[in-house]
């Protein structure tokens, strides 16, 4: 009841209107950086001289961390701080409402401090171009109709009542779904955990469960991922065959499928908020995999500091090698594993140049070295 009153709380608080206190046309582009599979920009507020790290999701809400908020003594009221304005490179962003309930200590792993993220509730001001070849954002205010590109498509959205998060119709094994635009997530597509009796017949082959958690969404419980395969994914006139897809808990009232950046990066997209359109055209480049070559398992930054387990996938080479969930990891090939460089050994264990890592881990029943050798997990 307390979390289903959060959340009543929280998409309430959502429908504080934004103003883009400006009526001048503008385009302007921003660079981004990526974070492993998150899109990081800089924003200073309210004219600070340090800029501060936002994520992009379109799947997310304007955020700023609770501290940072009182640091800089911003406006504040229950869940909300105002920040006047945040200006990215080139672009100033007026009377921004933004919920501080989020956690951001939960990137902290990740080797950069994250300060906000600016999500879909904001971007509807603008059309938003996302060129993920070039790495870089494009707002504008020119938000005439789109046409349909010659190397593309054209596809209308409607927008999530929460958040504001383009939804889109989409084909898994030739039926039609409905699925949130997510820059914030890697993976294809994610699917609700309790969807994966109704789609289980529309993946191709295995399923390979989790013990523990490879990636864990706020406001959850399960203790357990499935990977899969689906038979087919469309998205407008492009056809994906046997794409990797990820069945986890998601947050109550956004419980529904999320097309991430694993297929969104394949497209130069154009989102028009204000019309509820967006084009998608495809780098020649466009490639989904369909395999993951991994040691098969997920590290995260305890409460005390230290580097531990998090989850690990059934027959993976770490599950074969007898390790578990909570062991610590004390050292990866030969180097101390800390907060600090856990992004180094997450890094490691997506990059398929890398062949095999050495950890040494502990327990209760004390410490060893144990090599693991990647292997696809299907």
């Amino acid at each position: 009841m307390k979390r289903s009153l959060r959340v009543l709380v929280l998409c309430v608080l959502l429908w504080t209107p934004c103003s883009s206190g400006s009526s001048a046309v503008v385009n302007r582009t921003v660079p981004f950086e990526w974070l492993r599979h998150l899109l990081l920009v800089k924003g200073k507020i309210n004219g600070s001289p340090e800029a501060y790290n936002f994520i992009v999701d379109t799947g997310g809400i304007a955020c700023i961390d609770r501290q940072l908020a009182q640091d800089l003594r911003l406006k504040q009221q229950g869940m909300m701080a105002k920040i006047d304005t945040l200006d990215l490179p080139g672009l100033p962003i007026d009377n921004v409402m933004c919920v501080t309930a989020f956690d951001f200590r939960r990137f902290d792993g990740l080797g950069t401090t994250i300060h906000g993220m600016i999500g879909s509730n904001l971007l509807e001001r603008y059309k938003v171009t996302f060129d993920f070849q070039a790495n870089s954002i494009t707002f504008s205010t020119d938000t005439t109709a789109l046409s349909r590109p010659d190397n593309g498509f054209l596809l209308p959205f409607r927008n999530h009542p929460v958040n504001n998060a383009p939804l889109v119709d989409f084909k898994v094994g030739g039926r039609t779904i409905q699925g949130m635009i997510d820059t914030g997530q890697p993976y294809p597509v994610v699917f609700p955990l309790e969807s994966f009796p109704e789609h289980r017949d529309r993946c191709a082959g295995d399923v390979i469960k989790s013990n523990g958690l490879i990636i864990e969404w706020p406001m959850t419980t399960a203790n357990h991922n499935y990977l899969a395969r689906l038979t087919s994914l469309e998205l407008g006139n492009v056809k994906v065959e046997s794409p990797i897809c990820f069945f986890a808990e998601l947050p109550p009232m956004l419980s529904m499928p999320f097309i991430g950046n694993d297929l969104l990066s394949q497209f130069k997209i154009v989102i028009n908020y204000p019309r509820d359109e967006m084009v998608l055209i495809p780098y020649p480049d466009l490639h989904c995999d369909e395999n993951v070559f991994s040691v098969g398992l997920s590290a995260d930054v305890a409460k005390d500091g230290q580097v531990v387990i998090k989850g690990l996938w059934e027959d993976s080479p770490a599950d074969k090698a007898q390790l578990r969930v909570g062991d610590r990891i004390l050292s990866f090939n030969s180097q101390r594993a800390t907060q600090a460089n856990l992004i180094e050994l997450l890094n490691m264990m997506d990059d398929d140049a890398t062949k095999s890592i050495t950890l040494e881990v502990g327990n209760v029943a004390g410490t060893r070295e144990v090599t693991l050798n990647k292997a696809f997990l299907f």
